[in-house]
C-alpha cells in the first residue's frame, strides 16, 4: 500500500471479533469499555472523541445510527473510525482510519461500499478494498499500472509449458540411440552416436524436439558442409532423417511430442547441399574416392605385415584386408566362429560372413552369408590366431587393443580406423577402400579375371541383384568352387608384389623406426589440430558471451 496513505490508512480485517485490534491502539472487544451507544454521529461527536482521547477518558464506542456498520472507537491511543458486520455467523472488522485525516462523510462512504460487498457477497472488505476506497476519495495516489507483458515472451512461456511433458534434444538422442543399439549392429550404434554427438548439434541443447524445424537441422548440415566436410554433411543428414522418422511413430510421438497438436517437422527431405564439382585433393596428393592402390603399395602393405615389426593382430588384419579385398568393417568385426576348415579342400579354410556383420544386409533383411575360400598360405597364418582367441574366450579374431576411453573395459574388436592409421604409418597413399579398388582393377586388368568372378569375391550379393527371387528364395550355394581360382591367383600375384617390395626394404630395425616416426608425427599433427579446434571454439564462445553481455548492458 502506498506510503502516502497517511494516518487515515490503517485498516485491518478480523474475524470472530478478536484478531488484530490491539495493533491499532484499540482494546480487545473482551476488554471492558465505558459503554457503547447508538447515535447519529456528527462533527461534534468527532471533536469530543478526539478531546476524550487526549484527556485519557475511559474507552467507549459510538455506533452511527445513520450508516449501519460504522463505529467511532475512542481509547487512550486515539479515536478511530471502524467497520463492523456479521457474515455467515462471523464478525468482520475493519479499522478505517483516524479523524481528522478521515472525515465522517468519508468514513460513511467507505462503510456504505463495504456493506454492498457483504450484502452482495461479491468480495471481502479488506486492506485491498480499503486502498481502493482511499484512491477513490483521493487520499492516496494509485499505484502505476505494470507495463504490458511482451506478447512474444508470453507466447514463448506458453510454448515452454506446453513442451514440458515431451522430449528435449538430449533425451530424444539418448532414447533413439538406445533403440539403434537394440535393433541394429553395434557398429551402426557407434557410428550414429558419433554423428548425433557432433559439436554443431550443440545448438539444439535443451530444446524440445517438437520445436526443431527443418531449417534448424538444415542450418547445422550446411555449417558442416561449409567447413569442407561435405561427406560428413551427407552422413549427418542421413543419421538425422531416420531419427525423426522414428520419433513420428505413433507409439513414440506421445513421448517425443512430435505430431501432437500439429507441432513437429517432417525431416524426410533433409539433405546436404550438393557436393562441390571439384574433386577434393588431399595433402598427400590423392584424389578422394578415385585413387586405386598401386601394385607396389599392395606389396608394401603385405610385406610389412609379414615382416613381424607390427603388432601381430594388426599385421594379420592388414593381410586379411589385402588378400580378401573386403571392407574394413567386416575385417575388424570378423568373428572366430565364422572361420572353419574347408573339408572338401584339405589345407583351405572358409570365412563365412553373417548378414549382421555386412553393410546394408540388416536393412534388406538379408539372411544369406558371404563365404570366401582362404588359400592354404593364408589359412595357416589365421589358424594360430583362431586358437589363441578360442583359448582366451574371445569372440573376435582381432580383439580390441586399447580401450576407447580411459577406464573402459576391453571386450570389443579392433577399431576400424586403426587400419587407416597403420596404412598412413607405412607411408602409402592407399586407404582400405583404395585397396578394394586395387583388387578390382588389378584382378581384371592384370590377371584378366572375369568381371563376374571378381564380383563374387568383392560383392556381398556376389554379383546377383538383392531382389532376385531365385537367389533369395530357392538357392543355397556358397559358390566356393567358383571363387577358389580367383582367390588362388590373387594371392599368388600379391605374394609376388610383397617379395618385390621386401627386396627394397631397409633393415628391419630402420624400417620399424621409420614407421614409428611417421606414427608419432601423425599423432602430433592430430593433437595440434584438436587443440586448434578447441581454441577456436573457446574463442567463439567467449565472443558470443561478450556480445550477450553487451546486449544486456544496452
Amino acid at each position: 500500500m502506498p506510503e502516502n496513505a497517511g494516518d487515515c490508512l490503517n485498516g485491518a480485517v478480523t474475524r470472530g471479533g478478536v484478531q488484530g485490534t490491539e495493533d491499532f491502539g484499540l482494546r480487545s472487544p473482551r476488554a471492558a469499555r465505558a459503554g457503547s451507544m447508538s447515535v447519529r454521529l456528527s462533527k461534534t461527536h468527532v471533536d469530543k472523541a478526539l478531546k476524550d482521547a487526549r484527556d485519557g477518558t475511559p474507552a467507549y464506542d459510538l455506533i452511527d445510527s445513520q450508516q449501519p456498520g460504522l463505529l467511532l472507537r475512542v481509547g487512550p491511543r486515539g479515536a478511530r473510525f471502524a467497520f463492523k458486520a456479521i457474515r455467515f455467523k462471523q464478525t468482520l472488522r475493519l479499522t478505517l482510519g483516524s479523524p481528522p485525516g478521515l472525515t465522517l462523510d468519508e468514513a460513511r462512504s467507505i462503510v456504505a461500499e463495504a456493506q454492498k460487498l457483504v450484502a452482495n457477497r461479491t468480495g471481502m472488505p479488506d486492506d485491498k478494498f480499503l486502498e481502493a476506497q482511499f484512491i477513490r476519495l483521493g487520499k492516496v495516489t494509485a499505484r502505476p499500472s505494470p507495463p504490458p507483458r511482451d506478447p512474444a515472451l508470453v507466447a514463448e512461456r506458453e510454448r515452454s509449458i506446453a513442451d514440458l511433458p515431451y522430449w528435449t534434444w538430449e533425451t530424444a538422442r539418448t532414447e533413439y540411440l538406445a533403440e539403434v543399439r537394440r535393433t541394429l549392429r553395434e557398429a551402426t550404434w557407434k557410428d550414429y552416436s558419433a554423428k548425433l554427438g557432433a559439436p554443431e548439434l550443440a545448438v539444439l541443447a535443451g530444446k524440445a524436439v517438437r520445436r526443431v524445424t527443418e531449417e534448424d537441422l538444415a542450418g547445422v548440415v550446411f555449417e558442416v558442409h561449409q567447413s569442407g566436410r561435405e561427406t560428413h554433411a551427407v552422413n549427418l543428414a542421413a543419421a538425422l532423417r531416420p531419427m525423426w522418422r522414428w520419433m513420428w511413430k505413433p507409439h513414440i510421438r506421445t513421448r517425443s511430442g512430435i505430431g501432437i497438436e500439429g507441432v513437429g517437422a517432417d525431416m524426410s527431405k533433409l539433405a546436404a547441399p550438393p557436393k562441390s564439382s571439384a574433386r577434393k585433393v588431399r595433402a598427400n596428393g590423392k584424389v578422394a574416392g578415385r585413387y586405386v592402390a598401386t601394385a607396389p603399395e599392395i606389396g608394401t602393405v603385405l610385406g610389412v605385415a609379414r615382416a613381424g615389426i607390427l603388432d601381430p593382430t594388426v599385421s594379420l588384419a592388414l593381410e586379411l584386408l589385402v588378400l580378401t579385398a573386403q571392407r574394413r568393417r567386416p575385417i575388424v568385426d570378423a568373428r572366430v566362429e565364422d572361420f572353419v576348415p574347408w573339408t572338401e579342400q584339405p589345407g583351405w579354410g572358409v570365412w563365412s560372413m553373417g548378414p549382421a556383420h555386412r553393410k546394408t544386409a540388416d536393412k534388406r533383411d538379408d539372411q544369406s552369408r558371404h563365404a570366401l575360400p582362404l588359400p592354404p598360405a593364408l589359412w595357416q597364418r589365421i589358424a594360430p590366431q583362431l586358437r589363441a582367441c578360442s583359448e582366451r574366450g574371445l569372440e573376435h579374431l582381432f580383439p580390441q587393443i586399447r580401450a576407447w576411453k580411459l577406464g573402459d573395459a576391453l571386450g570389443g574388436h579392433m577399431n576400424e580406423a586403426g587400419l587407416n592409421h597403420r596404412l598412413l604409418d607405412l607411408g602409402v597413399k592407399a586407404s582400405p577402400h583404395d585397396i578394394r579398388r586395387g583388387f578390382s582393377t588389378h584382378a581384371q586388368k592384370t590377371l584378366r579375371l572375369p568381371r563376374d568372378s571378381v564380383k563374387m569375391v568383392m560383392d556381398h550379393n556376389e554379383g546377383i541383384s538383392s531382389d532376385d527371387v531365385l537367389e533369395g528364395h530357392y538357392t543355397v550355394d556358397d559358390r566356393l568352387d567358383l571363387k577358389q581360382p580367383v582367390m588362388e591367383r590373387w594371392l599368388a600375384w600379391c605374394d609376388e608384389q610383397a617379395a618385390a617390395a621386401a627386396a627394397g626394404f631397409a633393415p628391419l630395425p630402420e624400417l620399424a623406426a621409420e614407421i614409428s616416426a611417421r606414427r608419432r608425427a601423425r599423432e602430433k599433427e592430430g593433437k595440434a589440430k584438436s587443440a586448434a579446434k578447441a581454441a577456436a571454439k573457446k574463442a567463439a564462445d567467449a565472443a558470443a558471451a561478450a556480445e550477450d553481455d553487451k546486449a544486456l548492458a544496452a
